[in-house]
């Protein structure tokens, strides 16, 4: 959920207020230690906290992405080299229509601050990392996939207490889709820690995050976020069928299945027919195919033009539970190409690279990448997290995003160019 920056700072509390001063500190602190994946750290566990149904951590969380996204924007400013790829100039066409048509704002200030909030977060990603060598690409994932770790771990806590109750499962948050479609986002992040990250410690918590996200989003009993969490990480196993990467597959489907029994011996009767109809084929679209009916004929009254940034949220009493049509009526027919042109874009350097790099290095990262980046379409199918201005899963696209672009993947050779002015690695 996304708060108004002056309301939140006006009616702080003396304890947020002391753990945003030292969230700031720390933060101001990463920079000019050269610390930027501990930024993203910020940013990608801040982002994903966003809603939990603790006021304290709501509240700072919000504040926390916030100044992690401008510290990242003065980052890249003062970064030495700069190159944007014809990806990031389609996405930022998308976000400059959307706040063109602002004009036509039913709710102006609102919208405004979502606006201004997507083009620096639009920015920030590209000018901090889109010169970084392939270490800086690697430890900011690390910190991501940390970030994951931590996450899975927190929804999990509570999972066996709600195992005779027939309803989603809403972890931290008071509404299932917002923590099950962050966790199927940072769910391949987890996975690609467990087998790539460097330090043993990371690697074990990351495979914990796997294993107990995976089995959260089961039994969550949420659908598109549970969907789009399994589809991100099938390029991990059908892309590289390497024999080391199948041993710790099957490891990892073996306790699951252990989990997953004892899970089962808690789990009431209520509780396991509500989640076969939650998943069975004529479960149905909830209503979506109706909602999208409604979507369809308020764009069709001026399908070129669009309303600016966040007005598909004012128009109906509910969700267009589908990002492209948002994109559509927030920005017109221009708005929407130029959307869908960035993510053809990306798709496009993940299957160059595949062809012309040879590093094994880059493997994982482009089963990653694919795997997200196919999630990413099936949350955008279904929900409207894509058309949002600063959510953790658009975060993620946008920084993958920038890696996916960064020359220095296609020349492994220049691997090892010094990285910009403002370094990213300890």
């Amino acid at each position: 959920m996304d708060f108004s920056l002056l309301s939140l700072l006006t009616h702080l509390s003396l304890l947020e207020a002391a753990l945003l001063v030292l969230a700031g500190a720390l933060a101001v602190y990463f920079v000019a230690s050269r610390r930027l994946y501990m930024l993203v750290f910020l940013l990608a566990l801040s982002a994903a906290l966003v809603g939990t149904t603790l006021p304290v951590v709501d509240n700072i969380a919000s504040l926390c992405r916030w100044l992690a996204i401008l510290l990242l924007l003065l980052a890249g400013i003062l970064a030495s080299r700069v190159k944007i790829s014809a990806g990031f100039l389609c996405f930022w066409g998308y976000v400059a229509i959307g706040i063109l048509f602002l004009f036509w704002a039913r709710n102006l200030s609102w919208q405004l601050q979502r606006g201004v909030l997507l083009m620096m977060v639009a920015l920030a990603l590209p000018l901090a990392y889109s010169a970084a060598n392939f270490q800086a690409l690697k430890t900011a994932l690390t910190a991501v996939a940390a970030a994951a770790a931590i996450y899975a771990v927190l929804n999990f806590i509570s999972l066996p207490g709600s195992l005779d109750q027939a309803a989603r499962y809403t972890g931290l948050f008071s509404r299932a889709p917002t923590f099950v479609i962050a966790l199927g986002g940072l769910l391949p992040f987890a996975l690609w820690g467990a087998w790539q990250a460097e330090s043993r410690l990371v690697r074990i918590a990351c495979g914990l995050g796997v294993l107990l996200g995976i089995i959260t989003l089961v039994f969550s009993g949420q659908r598109a976020g549970t969907l789009a969490g399994l589809v991100s990480l099938l390029p991990f196993i059908l892309i590289f069928p390497q024999r080391k990467t199948l041993v710790w597959f099957a490891l990892l489907l073996v306790l699951l299945s252990l989990l997953t029994f004892v899970l089962l011996q808690q789990t009431s009767a209520d509780k396991l027919s509500f989640l076969l109809s939650r998943y069975s084929l004529n479960a149905g679209l909830s209503y979506r195919d109706l909602i999208w009916t409604d979507a369809l004929s308020e764009i069709a009254k001026n399908p070129f033009l669009g309303r600016g940034i966040g007005a598909s949220e004012t128009v109906l009493s509910y969700s267009f539970h589908n990002a492209y049509l948002e994109v559509w009526y927030n920005t017109g027919l221009l708005g929407l190409l130029l959307f869908l042109a960035a993510q053809v874009y990306f798709f496009y350097r993940i299957f160059y690279l595949s062809r012309v790099v040879k590093d094994p290095r880059i493997r994982p990262f482009l089963a990653l990448t694919l795997g997200y980046m196919l999630g990413f379409v099936v949350v955008c199918l279904f929900e409207s997290t894509g058309a949002g201005a600063s959510n953790l899963n658009l975060i993620l696209y946008l920084l993958l995003g920038v890696f996916l672009t960064n020359q220095q993947l296609a020349e492994p050779a220049r691997a090892k160019l010094e990285a910009p002015r403002l370094a990213y690695t300890s």
